[in-house]
């Protein structure tokens, strides 16, 4: 899906959403829209690639681990010889 595709689709969901508030507006309602919404942008934003900040460094911890043990993998082979 293209990203203008993506787009438009997520407008239609907030617009579709907001009727919906405006049309009985009580509380609760307030927090499981917000709560799909929520949801719902994060697909958009994943779909195209992205990934969110806890997933970010997450993913960067792990790679800094990593390029120790590979740091660690060639000194062993520089030292053994086996180069």
């Amino acid at each position: 899906m293209a990203a203008k595709d993506s787009f438009d689709a997520f407008v239609s969901i907030i617009r579709d959403k907001i009727d919906a508030l405006s049309e009985g507006s009580n509380q609760p309602s307030v927090g499981i829209i917000q709560d799909e919404l929520k949801d719902k942008f994060d697909d958009l934003v994943k779909s195209q690639g992205y990934v969110s900040n806890e997933e970010y460094e997450a993913l960067k911890t792990l790679a800094k681990r990593l390029e120790k043990r590979l740091s660690k993998l060639e000194d062993i082979v520089a030292k053994s010889g086996l180069e």
